[in-house]
């Protein structure tokens, strides 16, 4: 019997890293897999996928193209229309549900919250930047409820998405981040970046943003306690044909809390992906976009503007409308700005939500 991984997985990468193969051999058998097809090159390696199975008298246990669905639809209605395909879904049709790419479809949420602001939010802000931080926040708790509904239907889940470049200040910093929300740093259970195999070979390597953990009793502690099933870095062995076969080695042996082995140390590259950091290299093009005054010392500093005036409402409420504004995106020097409070009240606030 094959093994799945219960629970949402995001799966990100260069081009040409096997983000699609990753997704459909993640154990679930061809005719309860159900593949949401929204990358142009994807649908080659399905196209081929299918007629391999073909030979065997098998198929996929559902495919949809939401290339060709797109057409002619404008966002609203390409979400409606995507939906449409989710709600004829019934939990248990099948084991895995592939959403191959999730980024078109994931961006229609904002337009859905657009078109029926009524529907989400019985009363908004009536200033413009936190009003469309409000609705940014409502975008992604569709977003959020929409993944939980796929988690309903099928024991796995698995969206991929690209990279996109990251930016200051209208300036590129040369460093490539995931191209989704911030719905899906909270939402899977486990996020991987998968990068070219170094020896050649076609199975990628595993970088975890977010590792899946295994809970049980500790009989020295006495108490509950989790251990880490995966190291930040999964280097898969030469025996190993897909990197879901080094994530069950690490499963029967779980990495806990040792040392990691030379092949499971990410390099300054592999860190600044993990941690979100800029390389050496990628910090002096940045100091040099500084100095040229493209992008300022501090990503949060913005030029001077007159303040508005400040709101008046009590402390609770102050730091509700502050805290909902953050937690949209809206940098706090913006939301100072806006709410007509001083920065280190609205920096006080962002501090108690990390």
């Amino acid at each position: 019997m094959t093994r799945q991984l219960d629970g949402i997985i995001h799966g990100m990468g260069e081009h040409d890293t096997g983000k699609t193969l990753f997704s459909l051999q993640c154990g679930a058998r061809p005719e309860k897999i159900c593949f949401i097809d929204d990358d142009i090159k994807g649908r080659a390696t399905v196209k081929e996928l299918r007629e391999n199975l073909s030979e065997d008298k098998m198929d996929l246990g559902a495919y949809y193209d939401l290339v060709e669905l797109h057409k002619g639809k404008r966002e609203v209605e390409f979400h409606q229309a995507v939906m449409s395909i989710i709600d004829k879904i019934r939990p248990g049709d099948y084991d895995a549900i592939i959403f191959d790419n999730w980024t078109r479809f994931a961006s229609t949420c904002h337009a859905m919250v657009l078109k029926n602001p009524s529907a989400y939010r019985e009363h908004w802000s009536p200033m413009g930047k936190i009003k469309g931080a409000e609705q940014h926040q409502e975008a992604q708790h569709l977003e959020a409820q929409i993944l939980n509904r796929l988690g309903e239907l099928a024991k796995t889940v698995i969206v991929t998405t690209h990279l996109k470049d990251h930016y200051l200040n209208d300036a590129r910093t040369g460093k490539m981040i995931p191209a989704c929300s911030k719905t899906l740093e909270r939402v899977p259970v486990m996020r991987v970046w998968l990068r070219m195999n170094p020896s050649g070979r076609p199975v990628p390597i595993g970088l975890f943003l977010k590792r899946p953990s295994r809970s049980g009793w500790d009989e020295k502690a006495q108490a509950i306690r989790s251990v880490n099933i995966l190291p930040r870095k999964v280097t898969p062995l030469e025996s190993e044909q897909s990197l879901w076969d080094a994530i069950w080695r690490y499963w029967d042996n779980p990495f806990g809390d040792r040392k990691p082995n030379p092949e499971e140390m990410p390099d300054e590259y592999e860190l600044s992906i993990l941690d979100g950091t800029l390389t050496r290299d990628q910090a002096r093009t940045l100091q040099l976009m500084v100095e040229k005054g493209l992008v300022s010392h501090d990503e949060e500093t913005l030029p001077e503007e007159p303040a508005r005036p400040s709101i008046s409402i009590g402390t609770s409420e102050k730091e509700d409308v502050i805290r909902k504004a953050l937690y949209g995106g809206t940098p706090a020097p913006i939301v100072a700005r806006e709410l007509g409070v001083p920065l280190p009240e609205v920096l006080k606030v962002k501090a108690k939500m990390q």
